[in-house]
Parts: C-alpha cells; sequence; structure tokens
C-alpha cells in the first residue's frame, strides 16, 4: 500500500532534528554574520529546498535552530537561579564569571546569531529576546527579589536592577569578542567583572 497523501515519511523527524542541530551548530559558529538559506543548507549537506521542505522559509529555518537552542539557555538558567542559596557578592560573582568564560564557546555564539538575526528581521528578534535573552534577565530578576526579600540588596526594581547588572557585561563582552575590541582596546575581563559587580553592590547596598 502507498503512503497515504499528505503523511509524513516515517524518518521525518528525525532527519529534521538531525538538520536542527546541524544549523544550530552553524549559527553558533556563524558570528553573526546572517548566513543566507543556501549556505545554511551547504553547511548541513543538502540542498535549500530540502530546508524549505522541513522549515518552509529561512525565517522558519532560523527559529527551529533557536527553540533548539533554548534547551541549553533553560540548563543555564537553571544554574543561575540555584545561586540564591549563596551570598548576593558570591552569587553574582560566580554568575558573570561563568558567563565570561562561556561566552567564547557556544554561549556567545548563541547571542551573537540572535542580535545577527534579530537586526535583520524583526521577528526572529523577537523570538530570540523571548526565548534565549529575555529568560537569562528573568532568571537574575529572581535572584535580586530574594536578595532583596533577605535584606542583603535593595532593589526597588528588580528589572531595572537586572539590566544595570548585565548589560555592561554583556556590551564588554560583544566589545571584546564578537566586534574583535581586544586587538584595538584590550580589556582584562575579570577586572573589569569584579569592578563592575562592586560599583553595582555599592548603588544597591542594604
Amino acid at each position: 500500500m502507498g503512503r497515504i497523501s499528505g503523511a509524513r515519511n516515517r524518518d521525518h523527524d528525525e532527519t529534521r532534528a538531525r538538520l536542527v542541530q546541524t544549523i544550530a551548530q552553524q549559527l553558533l559558529a556563524s558570528g553573526g554574520t546572517h548566513p543566507s538559506l543556501r549556505i545554511l543548507a551547504e553547511g548541513a549537506g543538502v540542498d535549500p529546498g530540502t530546508l524549505r521542505h522541513y522549515f518552509g522559509d529561512r525565517r522558519g529555518v532560523v527559529q527551529a535552530a533557536f527553540e533548539y537552542l533554548l534547551k541549553f539557555g533553560q540548563e543555564r538558567q537553571a544554574w543561575a537561579r540555584s545561586l540564591a542559596e549563596r551570598p548576593a557578592r558570591e552569587a553574582f560573582k560566580q554568575l558573570l564569571e561563568q558567563i565570561s568564560t562561556a561566552w567564547s564557546g557556544a554561549l556567545g555564539g548563541m547571542h551573537a546569531a540572535g542580535f545577527a538575526e534579530g537586526m535583520a528581521d524583526a521577528g526572529l528578534g523577537q523570538i530570540y529576546v523571548s526565548s534565549i535573552l529575555e529568560p537569562t534577565l528573568s532568571a537574575v530578576e529572581e535572584l535580586l527579589i530574594i536578595f532583596h526579600t533577605r535584606g542583603e540588596l535593595s532593589v526597588p526594581n528588580a528589572r531595572v536592577a537586572a539590566l544595570a547588572l548585565m548589560s555592561p557585561v554583556l556590551l564588554a563582552l560583544f566589545h571584546q569578542h564578537q566586534l574583535q575590541g581586544r586587538r584595538c582596546r584590550p580589556l582584562v575581563l575579570p577586572d573589569f567583572v569584579e569592578a563592575h559587580l562592586e560599583g553595582f553592590l555599592k548603588g544597591y547596598a542594604k
């Protein structure tokens, strides 16, 4: 008996999953260069028509890759929330140092891809913000609320405080890595993190 019209091949989901994983790795390694559908297809060892078959269009390809990367972001967010058991200074120092260390690997590639895709396509920008950037900020907000409740910090607005803590670090990392700022204006990131955290904690001292 032939395959019912409209039914998927048995290996459809497995093939799609393999393509998503390969494309996600390409985006991480792309350095925020916004590769075309053709380049993504070549990297996955298929033709553009195959990607269109499984994902519809380029936005569908990138969206699927972001959704795949989201699970790694969720693991990182769970780890960040576990830092609530530590004192505020120790928790945030460990958080910022871990982000700085991981940035040269998949973490920096993930954010660079998100920025590049988001600047070119507002829809993909929303996906990046909602699935990767905002969950990270939300985990930091939760920590700030806990430290405020515990009496370690005075945090009248956790969202503002989370942005105040994270934005300079993310900018410094983009500056040094993706934008190659270390070639013209190198920054000792551990010293920067220490100085930034010191100022942040003084500003939100109880």
